[in-house]
């Protein structure tokens, strides 16, 4: 025995050692083969061409010149290109346009999941604390989300920008001007004892002042006296001399008008041929054409004002002094602000039929789409869905983990199932109306809920608006409305139209003085809802143009493409549960629990 178990250590030893060995060879082979992998992949990296991998791949890109060098450069330039390929560029266009369009919907802190979450917050402990296997009482709650369609107008704010600019007239104004008169180019006559030149006026003005300068041309220490411009003046022969005539009686003078100018004669004068060099320097006011600057207002306006009212005014360029250059002469002009961007309402936001939606804190947007735009295409109507929570609760029992309800709003609420009576009999109700309007035709160009054509007349904001959603039980500030747009007025509050879209129907000088919507209305909510929402929203069939609605019927094959299911039979529903001759839900359960409890009273053996 003894020598079995030696043999045995021995044994595993000899095993042990050559697993070690093992181990040790296949560690350095593992470790040469990663160090070679590393090694290549190091390699293959420094010789790697990343133009010969990367497709497009430029090493001076145009981008590089954005980087400053570190974090504290300046990422101007990368900001003011990204602001100018946002407003240019197709998909910052698109954007911009989308949230214009479409503005952010507030979720109300009331709504019913919000609640709920908070009060599984605030009772957590309770849901999850206790492990005890006995039965215990809960209520159950389950929320059910319903959608519901309506429409209405859109708040539209339209901006018009004014911008100034430095222009000018010329009017008539006053120049200065300086004419020169050189005596001894004058024609001239001698006298017995004077020699005498004349000159016109070659303009007409008023002289403000007169100066002269002489030159000698003769030696000697005379004083010459000399007479011009009425005036008189003396200077010696031989000597320079300059001065200015106070005394001429000429102020204002007519173009043409003669003056002379002489002196008495000298030794010799009989042979004089001209004037004594005195030169004369006249400066007058003349009339002229002067430019005159004055401020020039440029306004862009992509709609008419009169279709709205002003609420605001920014100022977007800084005022200041500006200087512009005419003919050489400067001119500078000062304004407060060199451009306005005004701010006008175009269009009031209205509830429309969405009003018991938007006051409903369990409802929130859930989904929205334009239903026509402006000509300049901002968006005027929109049709809006709206899923609204409602909250089923029921009692339950819970027995060592299993759940058993104690009443049938507990099983609704686990199911989470609606099988209620309105839903089902508004589909019946609409493949009835359907089928009623088939019928009617004898095969002939079949189609079922047609409707007619109506307008309205849309004005400017802060005046009646014959296109309102509402408000029609009341006739103040509607008498400029026509019996047919207050009748059409009734039919939006009965749900019985369809907007088409808004046009301008006249026109003075090129301008829209008048708009006018366009609508399909129909004869019952169940043609409405099938034609809008079924023709429209899902077959993608329009109502053609504002001026001219397209109110056909719908075929019987546009018929059996519309999925029923998905119609919101809100409004229709809404009237046929008013009717009282309809049990409500919980009538008709109890009424199903006594039939079912008789029944089984019926089936007990006499004597139990």
């Amino acid at each position: 025995m003894r020598q079995r178990w030696i043999t045995a250590v021995v044994a595993g030893s000899l095993l042990t050692g050559v697993a070690h060995a093992d181990a040790d060879h296949d560690y350095r082979a593992g470790a040469d083969a990663a160090h070679q992998a590393q090694g290549a992949g190091t390699d293959a990296l420094k010789n790697a061409r990343p133009a010969d991998l990367i497709p497009g791949y430029t090493a001076s890109p145009s981008q590089a010149g954005y980087y400053g060098g570190g974090a504290g450069a300046s990422d101007k330039g990368l900001k003011n290109d990204g602001t100018t390929t946002w407003s240019q560029s197709e998909a910052g266009k698109a954007v911009s346009t989308s949230v214009k369009n479409n503005p952010g919907e507030k979720i109300s802190q009331d709504a019913p999941f919000i609640k709920a979450g908070r009060d599984v917050e605030d009772r957590a402990d309770t849901l999850v604390g206790n492990q005890s296997q006995q039965c215990s009482a809960q209520n159950i709650a389950r929320s059910q989300f319903t959608r519901y369609t309506c429409e209405r107008d859109l708040r539209v704010e339209q901006f018009c920008t004014r911008s100034a600019q430095i222009t000018g007239d010329q009017v008539d104004g006053t120049t200065t001007r300086q004419l020169f008169i050189y005596t001894w180019t004058l024609p001239f006559s001698v006298g017995r004892d004077r020699i005498v030149g004349t000159w016109s006026f070659p303009v007409s003005g008023q002289i403000t002042r007169i100066t002269w300068q002489y030159t000698p041309q003769l030696s000697g220490g005379t004083s010459l006296p000399f007479q011009a411009f009425g005036d008189s003046f003396a200077f010696v022969l031989g000597q320079s001399g300059a001065g200015t005539l106070t005394r001429s009686p000429l102020h204002s003078v007519t173009a043409g008008q003669t003056v002379e100018f002489s002196h008495s004669g000298i030794a010799g004068a009989w042979d004089l041929q001209q004037l004594l060099p005195v030169t004369f320097e006249v400066d007058m006011t003349v009339p002229a054409k002067v430019w005159r600057p004055r401020v020039a207002w440029t306004e862009n306006c992509p709609f008419s004002k009169t279709e709205g009212a002003l609420t605001g005014s920014v100022c977007t360029t800084p005022g200041g002094d500006r200087t512009v250059v005419v003919d050489g002469h400067p001119y500078t002009v000062h304004q407060a602000c060199w451009g306005w961007r005004d701010t006008y309402i175009t269009q009031s936001d209205s509830p429309g039929t969405c009003q018991a939606y938007l006051s409903n804190p369990a409802c929130q947007l859930a989904a929205s789409r334009c239903a026509f735009t402006s000509e300049t295409g901002v968006c005027l109507h929109q049709n809006a869905t709206y899923s609204c929570e409602t909250r089923t609760t029921g009692q339950q029992m819970i027995c060592g983990g299993e759940i058993y309800c104690l009443d049938g709003d507990c099983d609704k609420a686990r199911n989470g199932t609606n099988n209620d009576f309105a839903p089902a009999v508004s589909q019946l109700a609409a493949l009835a109306a359907a089928g009623k309007d088939v019928a009617a035709l004898n095969g002939k160009d079949v189609k079922a809920f047609t409707g007619h054509a109506k307008f309205c007349k849309k004005f400017a904001v802060g005046f009646s608006n014959c296109c309102q959603d509402g408000g029609w039980g009341q006739s103040a500030g509607l008498a400029r409305c026509s019996s047919e747009e207050k009748a059409l007025g009734k039919a939006k509050e009965d749900r019985l139209t369809v907007s088409v879209g808004e046009f301008c129907s006249k026109k003075v000088l090129g301008v829209c003085v008048e708009k006018k919507r366009g609508y399909c209305q129909f004869d019952s909510k169940l043609a409405q809802i099938v034609q809008e929402q079924g023709r429209a929203w899902q077959l993608g069939i329009g109502f053609g143009a504002a001026s001219s609605p397209d109110c056909r019927g719908i075929t019987v094959p546009e018929l059996q493409h519309i999925n029923f299911r998905q119609l919101d039979f809100s409004s229709f529903t809404d009237d046929l549960m008013k009717n009282k001759k309809i049990p409500d839900n919980a009538a008709l359960l109890n009424k199903a629990k006594d039939q079912i409890q008789q029944h089984l009273n019926a089936m007990k053996p006499e004597g139990q």
